[in-house]
């Protein structure tokens, strides 16, 4: 809006000034919608005209739905406008969805009949299983949910790249009996992992992987970059995303807080204009996908006319986890971050099958090669990037269940003589198992293992390879000695 009393105008087809025209037309192609029993292909027809208004820069995203389509249909009336209202509010976000539905109202109080699947678009639609499908390099992921709606199931899948930020690559919708061909398909692979998930995490993740797909648009729209032909058939990009943001809608609300972000850099914020004030993207954008500009140059590399390095002794905390999970490890001060990846890796246990990412104040550090073009870790060492007791960096470890790993060092000491390095010299706790859901996905888990009447318990402990009668996980435990023993294979 511009302050005004008069809306701002767009090109959307509601408010073009032939409008008249555009609106005939679309009726006329609304036609086949009043006798179809379909009611997937009606909310698609609905997804369409949202996602063509989706990017209107006002602040409920809809204004040309609700103050112009929606009103123009409305005042045509007939059949066609209350199939085509019908299909705009099913998958409408609330704004818009509620003209629609008071519009529709009117006309079927004038006697326009309401079309043949209005009454199973309206029902209840509730979720059956959700699973999460990690590729064997852990690069990629497919997360997948079944919907029931009176009486018929269907199902979406959404495909995960986590070397570009964890955004959605491309989703696709199935009848529910094609779903369990597609589930085996997709694990065939020797080393691929299906994780059963609670609703409300897969909906954290899935909405993590649209907001970051959406914010990549963004990007590339501001520089003027040609968007991808979709060679594929059926729906697009777009239309299948508006359904599924309807979809999860109805699906429970995890706890977990939406995924970190970063503030980008000036050298970013000169090429994308159109960032909000600030050069903040939405708190939803993965990890690492934006890197800060570096606060400081970084030092140089150790010479060898300046003796052995010292040791740093650094407290390794696992971010969220409470009671935390932490672990004390010494290392020798010139140990590349390429190293320390692995000493982390030991000291939680983790399977080093996903990528993973270290953020400092000289920039963020990442394999060689990696694909999302950070800085390589394996000629930068720890004391060059934390120098000093006190200093912080962070090492988060699979993007999609973000583990973040608070490194903090207390001590630089002199080398013992007795002692071989990396070593654990302390900590609290378990680490959870790998791609459990993150932090509280593992919480979930601990819910789930503690109560044997739960209706996941005999899944979980399937998922976790425990026996009949073996005990589950003990979250409190600490074993030094374990964990020394992995990183002797290290030395």
């Amino acid at each position: 809006m511009d302050g005004t009393d008069n809306p701002e105008s767009c090109d959307c087809p509601g408010c073009r000034e032939e409008t008249g025209d555009v609106i005939g037309t679309l009726l006329s192609g609304a036609a086949a919608l009043v006798d179809d029993d379909d009611p997937i292909a009606a909310e698609l027809t609905g997804a369409m005209f949202v996602a063509m208004v989706g990017d209107e820069p006002d602040p409920d995203g809809v204004r040309p739905l609700r103050d112009g389509l929606i009103p123009q249909l409305a005042d045509r009336g007939g059949p066609e406008a209350v199939a085509l209202l019908t299909a705009i509010a099913a998958v409408s976000p609330p704004p818009a969805a509620e003209v629609a539905r008071t519009a529709v109202t009117a006309l079927v109080g004038t006697g326009v009949p309401m079309p043949k699947w209005a009454d199973e678009v309206a029902a209840e639609v509730t979720v059956d299983d959700c699973w999460r499908i990690d590729s064997p390099d852990g690069t990629d992921s497919v997360f997948t949910v079944a919907f029931r709606r009176a009486g018929r199931t269907h199902a979406m899948m959404v495909i995960v790249d986590h070397a570009d930020c964890s955004a959605a690559q491309d989703i696709l919708l199935l009848d529910g009996d094609q779903l369990p061909a597609a589930l085996d398909e997709l694990t065939r692979d020797p080393g691929t992992t299906r994780t059963r998930l609670d609703p409300g995490d897969l909906r954290w993740h899935v909405e993590q992987a649209l907001d970051a797909r959406s914010v990549h648009d963004e990007a590339d729209a501001e520089l003027d970059d040609e968007p991808e032909s979709d060679d594929d058939e059926g729906p697009p990009y777009p239309v299948l995303a508006t359904l599924l943001d309807a979809r999860l809608a109805t699906m429970p609300e995890s706890d977990r807080p939406p995924a970190p972000h970063h503030e980008a850099g000036p050298d970013l914020a000169d090429l994308l204009p159109g960032l909000p004030d600030g050069g903040e993207f939405p708190a939803q954008h993965r990890p690492g996908s934006v890197r800060p500009a570096p606060t400081r140059k970084l030092p140089a590399k150790r010479k060898k006319s300046q003796g052995p390095a010292p040791v740093y002794r650094v407290d390794v905390v696992l971010a969220d986890s409470e009671p935390p999970v932490r672990r004390q490890l010494e290392v020798v001060g010139d140990t590349p971050l390429e190293d320390l990846h692995h000493v982390i890796q030991s000291a939680f246990d983790w399977d080093d099958s996903h990528l993973h990412l270290f953020e400092t104040p000289y920039g963020d550090f990442a394999p060689p090669g990696d694909r999302t073009g950070h800085q390589s870790e394996r000629k930068v060492t720890l004391e060059q990037v934390a120098p000093a007791v006190g200093d912080t960096i962070t090492y988060r470890y699979d993007f999609g269940d973000d583990w973040t790993h608070e490194i903090t060092v207390v001590a630089v000491t002199d080398r013992d003589p007795t002692a071989i390095y990396p070593r654990c010299t302390g900590g609290e706790r378990a680490a959870p198992p790998e791609d459990c859901g993150g932090v509280w996905g593992y919480a979930h888990l601990l819910d789930v293992l503690a109560d044997p009447s739960h209706p996941e318990y005999a899944d979980r402990r399937d998922w976790l390879g425990l026996d009949d009668g073996q005990a589950p996980l003990d979250p409190g435990r600490f074993d030094p000695d374990v964990i020394e023993r992995r990183l002797a294979a290290l030395r």
